[in-house]
């Protein structure tokens, strides 16, 4: 992956709880925010439109925090599935920043993560992630990329823990998951195949969801939002509902009304990498 150039406007800032923080704008207003912390997309506006990320107002923005909402690294372990913290530590640690650059139809960004003191108490291995944030237009791509910069193989679970701001959850659908065989993480576990046209939010939703196309669709009364994946085989469908959203201490109360977590992940099979050798998953919101 060749960065993008340093292009002088765009400069890191201070954003919310003083962590540091990128403003990527396209030349036609489509914009997005990234905090160094995790490397963490906090904001999508597409141009001529509305925010379309939920982020919680009662997120943590500290060292060592995760921060509620945006579009989390989960890397390099998906949720408790493993003996590391949930999600890994990806999304909890200080990114470098590359570089950005606008070019005619968008705007890119460029971060960076390599093993360290911090990660390897918790993993031993030598890696090297790369983050690219684009948007221009009515899309947002996110590219993750992993290489084994070490002497030895590893393997590592990952998604894209995507946070969708929708009107209502109760009147938002997700299509495309028909026929697919899932894990149902809200009901222990069990594994099912969906036999519905359509994913509906009665109360909590927590599925992985196996082999799944390279397109799903995001159904409002006035709006859908298309998410494409390529190189994750897995996504991920997620919403708490109202009793297990009250447990949550960074999600506002209600919270849970506004969003759907629709997350390209690769859970499933493992990827493993031998010394050298690099993966790269990429997921793209269209509007």
């Amino acid at each position: 992956m060749t960065p993008p150039i340093l292009d002088p406007l765009f400069a890191i800032a201070p954003g919310a709880g003083d962590l540091p923080r990128l403003a990527l704008v396209a030349p036609d207003g489509a914009r997005a925010e990234v905090y160094l912390h995790g490397a963490h997309v906090a904001s999508w506006v597409p141009a001529g439109g509305q925010e379309r990320l939920f982020l919680s107002r009662t997120s943590a923005f500290s060292p060592g925090a995760a921060i509620r909402g945006g579009v989390p690294v989960v890397f390099p372990q998906f949720s408790g599935l493993g003996p590391l913290p949930k999600h890994g530590f990806a999304r909890v640690l200080p990114w470098g920043f590359i570089g950005a650059a606008a070019t005619a139809d968008g705007a890119a960004a460029t971060f960076q993560l390599h093993d360290s003191e911090a990660s390897r108490g918790l993993w031993a291995n030598a890696f090297l992630a790369e983050l690219t944030v684009s948007t221009g237009g009515k899309q947002l791509v996110v590219t993750l990329a992993v290489t084994n910069t070490g002497a030895g193989p590893f393997t590592f679970t990952t998604a894209l823990h995507t946070y969708l701001a929708v009107a209502d959850i109760a009147a938002t659908t997700v299509e495309g998951l028909a026929g697919l065989r899932y894990r149902d993480a809200a009901a222990g576990g069990v594994e099912g195949v969906d036999a519905e046209p359509q994913v509906r939010f009665a109360g909590q939703v927590d599925r992985i969801y196996f082999d799944v196309p390279a397109e799903l669709r995001v159904i409002e009364p006035a709006r859908t939002t298309v998410v494409r994946s390529a190189g994750f085989p897995d996504a991920v469908v997620w919403n708490p509902g109202a009793a297990k959203a009250a447990t949550l201490a960074d999600l506002e109360p209600d919270g849970y009304r506004r969003f759907v977590c629709v997350e390209a992940a690769v859970i499933a099979a493992p990827v493993r990498l031998a010394p050298g050798e690099r993966w790269q998953g990429t997921q793209t919101l269209v509007t």
